[in-house]
């Protein structure tokens, strides 16, 4: 009689075996993480071709068998409330489902530094990291300090080719003379049923009152007074004038029926707007739309504002106050016997 063979049950490996609470970080469940703008065709192709790097990436780390789920975003925005399965996927590390999330790259992981900063730290909170397979970034093994870093200068570049990209349309879009960059309009114009610039009657007499009382001899701050005296609401509809604000009339050359385009330029994402400088192309297109004040008299305040300038440079070349003053006492005197005192 023959011998009789011992049954053997066969278990085969499970890819997606489940990690126990009491595992760390190294050990706790992965999910990965894809993000593309729109449904587009090139765009889905994209988002395959994440999943599968990232698929090849876990498996060749030796993680594909702690791989637990996938996290699919399909919107360009950078709200995290747009974006349901980012919120998930921090859900799931929260509630320890998987500790270790990898993605692409910083950029398809959020748009905006902040967001990115705010979903580490939240991880990271949960006894959780984040990979980011382009950047060879680990949050587990970097510090804050560096990946600030290194978020700020992906960041920057990315905002760079951008502005770039923008800046080209614009300067294409202003070769025409009829490009809607020029009709912005000002205090004193709006934009007509026919989309052009028009005068508005009463706004238009307040800026001539402004050129009129700076030709005159009158400071910035008399001027400001004067138009709070006549209870004249600000552009933004407030009962105080900013002396801010007056400065940008008397300077605005759309007042002569010109304007000029990308006159400032930002230093860098992180910086301000300053003055185009040499070399900075800017667009003017004269006569553009009916003047309010008269070239020569826009051109004789510009002369007189140069000259008013209250900041002087003094025989040690350091800069200072001038202690020329221009009074308002006798613009309040002229007011009150025009408009009566109140």
């Amino acid at each position: 009689m023959d011998e009789q063979k011992p049954k053997v049950q066969v278990i085969p490996a499970n890819p997606f075996k489940r990690y126990k609470k009491e595992d760390d970080v190294y050990n706790g469940g992965v999910g990965i993480y894809c993000r593309v703008s729109t449904t587009e065709q090139k765009q889905l192709n994209s988002l395959s071709n994440q999943v599968s790097g990232l698929l090849k990436y876990l498996k060749e780390e030796g993680m594909l068998y702690r791989f637990q789920d996938a996290y699919i975003d399909i919107y360009s925005g950078t709200s995290e409330d747009r974006r349901p399965e980012f919120n998930r996927m921090l859900g799931d590390v929260k509630a320890g489902k998987i500790k270790t999330v990898v993605t692409k790259s910083i950029q398809r992981f959020g748009r905006n530094t902040t967001t990115v900063i705010n979903a580490i730290e939240t991880i990271r909170g949960a006894g959780g990291r984040v990979i980011f397979v382009i950047e060879k970034l680990d949050t587990l093994t970097r510090g804050n300090d560096f990946i600030i870093s290194v978020l700020e200068g992906v960041a920057q570049e990315e905002s760079q080719a951008k502005s770039d990209n923008i800046l080209w349309g614009i300067q294409k879009s202003l070769m025409d003379k009829d490009s809607r960059y020029y009709n912005r309009v000002c205090y004193g114009y709006f934009i007509n049923k026919d989309g052009k610039m028009a005068i508005h009657p009463f706004k238009a007499d307040v800026v001539k009152d402004i050129f009129n009382y700076y030709s005159r001899g009158f400071s910035i701050s008399a001027i400001k007074r004067a138009l709070e005296f006549r209870r004249i609401p600000s552009p933004t509809g407030k009962d105080k004038w900013a002396q801010k604000t007056i400065q940008n009339i008397l300077t605005n050359e759309k007042y002569k029926g010109d304007v000029e385009v990308l006159k400032t330029k930002k230093t860098s994402i992180f910086g301000k707007r300053v003055p185009a400088g040499e070399g900075d192309k800017t667009y003017k297109n004269i006569k553009h739309h009916p003047a309010i004040i008269f070239p020569v008299v826009f051109d004789t305040v510009q002369d007189m504002m140069k000259e008013r300038s209250n900041i002087e440079i003094g025989p040690d070349g350091k800069k200072r106050r001038k202690k020329t003053h221009y009074s308002s006492l006798r613009l309040y005197k002229e007011l009150i016997k025009q408009f009566g005192k109140k």
